[in-house]
């Protein structure tokens, strides 16, 4: 069993496990008092969420392709939260009110298969998988659609390229569906709080891990630049901590220690204490200047239900997202409320104004943008022909190529509906009755390290790495790459013997790998970002949306932009090779060779 260790842990418990510490090439013993306890670890992993949880599942599996896996020596590592433990998923399951939480992620079938199976099929049997296995993508000002379904994956699984989440997870009867039945899942929406708990719940069963809970990392003491290279391996990071506990008394005390490691792992967010206190991470930020507005609502069931089908509609400043998450166990019951999660990204103003509303206003708001169909292209020139020379035939040339490229980018979207029965109709998303828990907001801002991921004993993981925006479903996707592919670097350093993090090899192999996806990553959403922010017609998104559908307050450059965008959404759509090359990178899927 995986301990919850208390700083003034008995000097004998102490000497039970950790009698010699090893740290390179030299031993030294542990001291242990009442409030200083000296431990030493191969790896500490400062955060214990999603990301930093599921790295610490992945460092102690050795179910892994090496040969060399059944004769590696322990890990000893160490996770440490600065916020209490989570509870147990049963208890969660068992006490919370059976509604979803709006705190979630749209995880990719690659990132899913990180959790593990044991962590999957139990999700999977609380119902707490918000399962997809369609996306509907479309716009506001134009006729083009993207969908995307299981059946875009079906090769990738096939070869091997793509993990069959099918195979990892029971399903409820206990059979097993037929392969060629199979549908693969394109992701699933999932809590925050049940993921971390569940994975959680298996490092407790796990003697070669140390989790530690409210404990505030103070200093840090780590090896310069310079270290690196020298004929001896640098020094172990140092970290002074304090940890919080309650007295049998039910009087807080603060409980002081002193750790050390040969790898410190940074998985403590956006605002990671370990990359401040180092300071050897300069961040390259930009503002979106625009907020997200969240919140699970319950939809009208009378009205059509998910699906299985993530829906997503792009307006002039953002897109609105509906999510399908858990639902009711009991799904023979058709009077079950059904939920699903709301995420809509839009100008400061107009998500406060959103924040202000009250609860059926806002309903009455989402439904009026998010349940409308496909619209025209707007022209692109006006009525007064604005811009044109004052020679009538140009005028009347330039209108007519107006009119042939909007009717021709309207038959190329109407061309691909003829391709499968499962992508032949736009599905109206289903309209929303209420909203369930609270309807909150956060500012949204493009950040990644500038100059790499790693330092000397160090490296950064997720959101202490990067930030994205949420369109694309990217940011923790992205962070369980990073675990994943830290993860095997280090099983590869132990299995050859040697150091963690004193030498450049596998951390430097580390930066290479993710500097290149992550910027990759974070360029390419910035860049679908400004490109559907570009709309021939600008409207409050809120307000006046009789100007947004009519294709008042055209701008030219933005209509050609629109116009341009509109058309490469068509020609994905309806190129399947190009289509399931999207679906395939969305998903994970290694690249075929």
């Amino acid at each position: 069993m995986a301990r919850t260790l208390t700083f003034a842990t008995a000097r004998g418990l102490a000497r039970s496990r950790f009698n010699c510490v090893c740290s390179l090439t030299h031993s030294r013993s542990l001291t242990s008092t009442k409030n200083n306890i000296n431990q030493h670890y191969d790896v500490i992993i400062a955060g214990g969420g999603a990301v930093g949880s599921v790295l610490a599942r992945l460092l102690l599996n050795d179910n892994g392709n090496s040969t060399l896996s059944h004769r590696r020596r322990p890990l000893k590592v160490a996770l440490l939260e600065q916020r209490s433990s989570p509870p147990s998923l049963d208890n969660i399951v068992n006490n919370n009110s059976q509604t979803p939480n709006a705190r979630a992620y749209a995880l990719s079938p690659t990132s899913l298969s990180y959790l593990g199976p044991s962590v999957l099929q139990r999700l999977n049997q609380t119902n707490r998988l918000g399962i997809y296995d369609s996306m509907q993508i479309w716009e506001h000002d134009g006729p083009a659609q993207l969908h995307f379904t299981g059946e875009d994956l079906n090769e990738a699984v096939k070869s091997g390229r793509l993990v069959d989440l099918h195979e990892l997870i029971e399903t409820n009867n206990g059979q097993h569906q037929q392969q060629s039945s199979r549908k693969p899942w394109l992701g699933s929406v999932v809590e925050d709080r049940p993921l971390v708990s569940a994975v959680w719940d298996e490092l407790r069963s796990d003697e070669r891990i140390d989790l530690l809970d409210n404990v505030q990392i103070t200093s840090i003491s780590a090896p310069s630049q310079n270290t690196l290279g020298n004929v001896e391996p640098p020094p172990p990071v140092v970290m002074s901590c304090k940890r919080s506990t309650i007295s049998e008394g039910g009087s807080k005390e603060d409980e002081e220690c002193t750790l050390s490691a040969d790898l410190l792992v940074a998985a403590d967010g956006a605002n990671s204490f370990v990359r401040r206190a180092l300071g050897s991470f300069p961040m390259i930020t930009h503002s979106y200047d625009r907020k997200a507005v969240t919140c699970t609502v319950e939809l009208d069931v009378r009205k059509g239900d998910m699906a299985k089908t993530a829906f997503q509609r792009f307006l002039p400043y953002g897109p609105i997202a509906l999510l399908p998450v858990w639902n009711s166990l009991n799904n023979a019951d058709e009077d079950a409320p059904k939920y699903a999660n709301v995420v809509w990204s839009t100008t400061p103003s107009e998500a406060n104004h959103l924040l202000s509303l009250s609860g059926a206003e806002f309903i009455t708001t989402l439904n009026h943008h998010l349940c409308q169909g496909p619209n025209v292209n707007p022209p692109l020139l006006n009525n007064n022909n604005q811009g044109m020379p004052h020679i009538p035939i140009i005028g009347t040339i330039a209108k007519e190529m107006d009119s042939l490229l909007r009717t021709a980018n309207t038959a190329l979207t109407m061309g691909t509906w003829t391709e499968s029965p499962s992508r032949n109709y736009f599905r109206m998303p289903p309209a929303s009755a209420k909203v369930v828990g609270p309807i909150m907001g956060f500012d949204l801002k493009l950040s990644h390290v500038q100059q790499g991921y790693t330092a000397p004993r160090v490296a950064l993981v997720g959101d202490a790495a990067h930030t994205v925006h949420p369109m694309a479903g990217q940011g923790l996707n992205l962070g369980m790459g990073d675990v994943y592919s830290l993860s095997v670097l280090i099983k590869e350093a132990i299995d050859s013997g040697m150091d963690v993090g004193g030498t450049g090899l596998f951390l430097d192999r580390y930066n290479q790998e993710r500097m290149v996806k992550g910027l990759g990553t974070v360029g390419g959403v910035h860049g679908l970002h400004e490109l559907f922010r570009c709309s021939g017609s600008k409207s409050s998104p809120s307000i006046n949306v009789t100007a947004l559908n009519s294709g008042e307050n055209v701008n030219t450059i933005e209509s050609i932009v629109g116009l341009g965008r509109s058309l490469g959404m068509n020609v994905v759509n309806g190129l399947g090779p190009l289509r399931r090359a999207f679906a395939e990178a969305a998903a994970g899927a290694a690249f075929s060779r």
